[in-house]
């Protein structure tokens, strides 16, 4: 009697066993989940395509990204300005927007190591007289993205009051080229790599260019752009880790060809 009370004992607990040895493994088989805050119209880097779904450079190395990582991406879109206060709030885990690393936006968040350069530069029509200098802007109305860096550097360095530039905000980059095109703006202040794409599909034919200088100013647009997480989280270690990958392993570059003849990976610089 004992010895089958025994063995039917060691038989539950080993069946036990492997179930619990199955739920831990399945558990670790299953990936986490990165929920990644990001945008809709920022071509060639996210938008969205005919079929309503997204894509863009940055969402493809995000795929191959989350791939290492071994995590299923999530991505949800919103305005940019929207993005650092829901990564605060924990709505989303990670911020990749073509945002620029800056001493600003590192005291509310923490960031990857670079993911890509971003100069900047103003757009507007061939023969305006528009450059760099910001007198050549006097007088003029500048589109700008709200919320980003661009807007930033205006307010700070370009004060409108004092320099007698006009600015219109926007939620977005798309409706600013349409207002271009419309004579309501004169120029904007983006990222060329923006800016080429547009120009190549649709400003060059229209006889806009990119004027004057890129603008090198580190303190206000950053070495380049990064992924945003919050102060201190370890996501930041595993997205580094990737970064690395897509650098390296020819990921970055296939990308980076289909939509720029030039590079834009770090090391470029």
């Amino acid at each position: 009697m004992f010895k089958r009370e025994a063995l039917k004992w060691l038989a539950t607990g080993a069946v036990a066993g492997s179930m619990a040895m199955a739920g831990v493994a399945q558990a670790q088989a299953t990936p986490d989940v990165v929920r990644i805050g990001t945008l809709s119209d920022y071509a060639p880097f996210e938008y969205k395509d005919a079929s309503g779904q997204l894509k863009g450079m940055e969402i493809e190395l995000a795929h191959a990204m989350c791939k290492h990582m071994q995590a299923k991406c999530e991505f949800l879109t919103m305005d940019f300005d929207a993005l650092i206060p829901a990564l605060r709030a924990k709505k989303i885990d990670a911020v990749l927007a073509q945002m620029s690393i800056t001493d600003e936006r590192k005291k509310a968040v923490d960031f990857t190591d670079l993911l890509t350069l971003a100069p900047v530069q103003y757009v507007a029509k061939v023969g305006s007289g528009i450059t760099d200098n910001p007198e050549s802007l006097r007088c003029k109305t500048l589109g700008i993205y709200s919320g980003t860096n661009h807007e930033a550097y205006l307010k700070k360095r370009l004060p409108t009051a004092k320099s007698g530039i006009r600015v219109k905000t926007y939620p977005s980059q798309d409706p600013i080229w349409l207002d271009m095109e419309a004579g309501r703006v004169q120029a904007t202040l983006t990222d060329t790599t923006v800016a080429y794409d547009w120009l190549a599909k649709t400003g060059k034919a229209k006889g806009f260019e990119l004027v004057g200088k890129p603008i090198d100013d580190v303190a206000m647009f950053g070495e380049g752009t990064g992924i945003a997480v919050r102060k201190g989280d370890p996501l930041r270690v595993r997205l580094n880790a990737a970064i690395k990958q897509v650098l390296t392993d020819g990921t970055f570059a296939a990308e980076n060809k289909k939509v720029f003849p030039f590079s834009i990976a770090p090391a470029a610089k």
